[in-house]
């Protein structure tokens, strides 16, 4: 009895001396790569208030799904689509989904194309400009971008069909050379003149696309083919404590504010 009694409090102190450790373990967070410059941001602001710090891992939204779905550990899921957020809770591997965000989508194009708000509808409409667009399904802006297809065949029949057979889906395989560690695809592709004409978000095509491509021309799209991506944020059903403080984070006045400072539209300031 005094041995099992022994065991027992040698379990307790094990579990207090180890409690400390696991809590000071990152929070981890999967999130859409167009989120990386502001999430980055919002992970070292958390580490800061709270002392906390979170290891966060980007790539396409579905991608990322599908890593949690195969078993990969994550406490957060901050998507740029709601739908895929809403699958894991459906499948129940989320206890809770948010919208947290909104964006936009543009046209980008090399220097010297000619593109401009002005000239955004011509351009997708000419056949002789090939289009780059991402893989739809694996990320959302792909699926956005056949929604703006869909937008354009209401007021310009045969519209669709043109712009689906002229569009080349966007992978690693188009480049003449292998990716080097970090380097962004899209701007890959356009510095090596892959493609002339990409559909991409505005918050990427403002901030990180024009750091990296001289001259980049950028086009908003008119208000009737405005497509509103929103970002949706799943706290997932096995995280760690403090899965939802990093949430309510990220809803709350610094997460919104940086998010806003990145061009992202947020949801919960005035």
């Amino acid at each position: 009895m005094v041995l099992s009694r022994l065991a027992g409090v040698a379990a307790v102190i094990a579990s207090l001396a180890t409690a400390p450790a696991l809590a000071q373990e990152p929070l981890r967070l999967f999130a859409a790569g167009s989120l990386r410059e502001a999430m980055n941001e919002i992970a070292v602001a958390y580490g800061r208030e709270t002392g906390r710090q979170v290891a966060a891992s980007f790539g396409f939204s579905g991608v990322m799904r599908e890593r949690i779905e195969h078993g990969e550990a994550a406490d957060l899921f901050a998507s740029a689509d709601t739908g895929h957020p809403q699958r894991l809770l459906r499948d129940g591997r989320a206890s809770r989904v948010v919208l947290f965000a909104r964006n936009a989508l543009c046209l980008v194009a090399p220097s010297g194309t000619g593109l401009s708000d002005r000239t955004a509808v011509q351009f997708l409409l000419d056949h002789s400009v090939p289009l780059g667009v991402f893989p739809p399904v694996q990320d959302p802006v792909g699926d956005y971008t056949l929604e703006l297809f869909r937008r354009l065949e209401a007021e310009h029949p045969g519209a669709e069909a043109a712009l689906r057979a002229r569009t080349t889906v966007i992978t690693e395989a188009l480049l003449d050379r292998p990716l080097s560690a970090g380097e962004d695809l899209a701007v890959a592709l356009l510095q090596d003149g892959r493609i002339r004409l990409h559909v991409s978000y505005c918050t990427t095509a403002r901030i990180r696309l024009t750091a990296a491509v001289p001259g980049l021309e950028i086009a908003a799209l008119p208000a009737a083919l405005a497509i509103g991506p929103a970002y949706g944020l799943a706290v997932l059903r096995d995280s760690r404590a403090g899965a939802e403080d990093l949430a309510l984070f990220i809803l709350g006045e610094v997460g919104q504010r940086t998010l806003a400072r990145f061009g992202f539209t947020p949801v919960t300031l005035p």
